[in-house]
């Protein structure tokens, strides 16, 4: 295996005080030690070479990433750190003993790769792999793949008992607090290919991203709890990914196809797919007398570059039995098994199921109505759509939305559509609109009180402060005004529904109007 300057340097023993200076070739291109042979033979490129201080020659040829290794110093040293890396150990060091101890750090490397690569011959065992490179990074080792699902987890890193909330939950997946604390601290840096250094909950981690082509695979991450971070690790850590690439290739190329799943199946009814016969017993097989909520959750614009699949698997572990899936490419899906969520009220058991998410990752969510047939999945999507939806608008500030709290704003909205309302007043309303323009009294308001409270009189004018003869007075000159039978039930519904269309259309303009007015951030 190929070395480095970096990587020869961090395991020479302490007792050669080896000191390194110069420029330095950070690729894994260094090539085994040899003696050098005196006189003025060229330093050739990407080779290491013994010599001792008192034999450099004066103006030999240097090829590109060579690195020198002196047993003691030397001036005629200078030219050559202007041109190569040079590593000088101590005056005393045994020049044979040097040589063998650099033949021993190529020989630990050299294993290491033979051992990875017939683990990936063998089977791809992630956990071997990750395990094995313990011994060169000196720190336990995770992977996770792109869904922020555990791969799999070296021995030292079963054993982290200090930091459990890092350690993969029941799921196999990064708990929901490692991760927020991630986001917190760090932007998600998914597209970067490079090694990078972070610190996550005041501890560092090497996290090297894996690529297929163009496309994330997920992530391999050295966490610092023992020794601590060289850089020499970032080419070593490179370099284990790619191998960690070949396996989960391997192992994807051996997983066996299935017929189908419930997810599959209820993500056709949500897309409007048609099922395949099998889909169909499957959906029915799963009923069981069981009850559904259908939630449809909603990242926000800032964090749209994160994993859904993480999403998911963190929803599936947040709810028993729920199945998930993605949607689009900024939501997650979730059908909610009520009966797992206890004897109290499944909205505050969703709500508090979701509270991680809507925290740290600024997630909104909208849930339909309970139901107890899986094939009304697309029509329970739709009200979880639609709470989603009607609820951003009307209430921004909050994070999870009931159909049943929007139901009747659905309906009016739709009933309305995207006709201006006024054009479907009637005369008779529109010359109320127009006298409540000038007029201290409100006949819209005294009519919409009047019909809310079933046209009961007592109840009208309690509602209004008004005594009984006064609304008994207004009511008949607003019968007047409107000119509508409103004892004819057709009619009554009529008015009714497009004055609670006007008082849709003003909420709605009050919160827009308080959101203009708040400080920009």
């Amino acid at each position: 295996m190929y070395l480095n300057a970096d990587i020869v340097c961090d395991n020479l023993p302490a007792d050669l005080k080896a000191n390194m200076s110069g420029p330095k070739d950070i690729t894994l291109s260094l090539k085994r030690p040899e003696l050098y042979v005196g006189g003025n033979a060229p330093f050739e490129s990407h080779r290491l070479y013994l010599v001792d201080a008192d034999r450099i020659p004066a103006r030999a040829p240097v090829g590109r990433g060579c690195v020198i290794v002196s047993i003691g110093d030397s001036l005629r040293l200078e030219r050559y750190r202007e041109r190569c890396s040079v590593i000088v150990v101590s005056r005393d060091a045994d020049f044979y003993r040097t040589f063998n101890v650099l033949q021993s750090i190529f020989d630990a490397y050299d294993e290491w790769e033979n051992d990875l690569h017939r683990t990936v011959e063998e089977g791809g065992d992630i956990e071997q792999l990750l395990t094995r490179s313990e011994a060169v990074f000196g720190n336990p080792l995770y992977a996770i793949d792109d869904s922020f699902r555990i791969l799999g987890i070296s021995d030292m890193a079963r054993q982290l008992d200090a930091r459990p909330d890092i350690r993969p939950n029941d799921g196999g997946s990064l708990r929901l607090g490692a991760f927020d604390q991630f986001l917190e601290l760090h932007d998600l840096s998914m597209d970067e290919r490079e090694p990078l250094v972070l610190t996550l909950l005041d501890q560092t981690t090497l996290n090297y991203n894996l690529f297929e082509a163009d496309s994330y695979r997920g992530c391999l991450t050295v966490h610092y709890t023992q020794r601590n971070y060289r850089q020499s690790d970032k080419p070593l850590v490179a370099f284990l990914g790619s191998i960690l690439l070949l396996a989960t290739r391997q192992l994807a190329d051996r997983a066996p196809e299935g017929l189908g799943s419930l997810r599959q199946a209820l993500q056709g009814l949500v897309e409007e797919r048609p099922l395949d016969a099998i889909e169909r017993d499957i959906v029915d097989a799963s009923n069981n007398g069981r009850r559904f909520v259908c939630m449809r959750m909603k990242l926000s614009n800032q964090l749209e570059q994160l994993p859904l699949g993480f999403v998911r698997n963190a929803v599936e572990n947040a709810f028993a039995r729920s199945i998930v899936f993605e949607y689009h490419r900024n939501s997650v899906v979730a059908v909610i098994d009520v009966d797992t969520l206890g004897d109290g009220d499944y909205c505050s058991a969703i709500a508090r199921g979701i509270e991680p998410f809507t925290r740290s990752m600024e997630m909104k969510a909208g849930f339909s109505n309970v139901y107890d047939d899986l094939v009304a999945t697309r029509s329970m999507f739709q009200q979880a759509d639609r709470a989603l939806d009607i609820g951003m608008l009307f209430e921004p500030g909050e994070s999870l939305y009931s159909f049943a709290d929007f139901e009747l704003r659905s309906m009016v909205m739709a009933a309305v559509g995207e006709t201006r309302l006024e054009l479907l007043f009637p005369e008779g309303l529109k010359r109320l609109v127009e006298h409540d323009r000038d007029a201290p009294t409100s006949y819209v308001e005294t009519l919409r009180a009047y019909l809310n409270n079933n046209a009961s009189i007592a109840k009208t004018a309690n509602e209004l402060f008004v005594h009984r003869s006064t609304l008994i007075e207004r009511l008949a000159r607003i019968k007047r005004e409107l000119d509508i039978d409103l004892d004819d039930p057709d009619e009554r519904l009529m008015i009714h529904l497009l004055l609670k269309a006007m008082q849709t259309r003003d909420e709605l303009r009050i919160v827009r109007e308080r959101h203009n007015e708040r400080p920009r951030k």
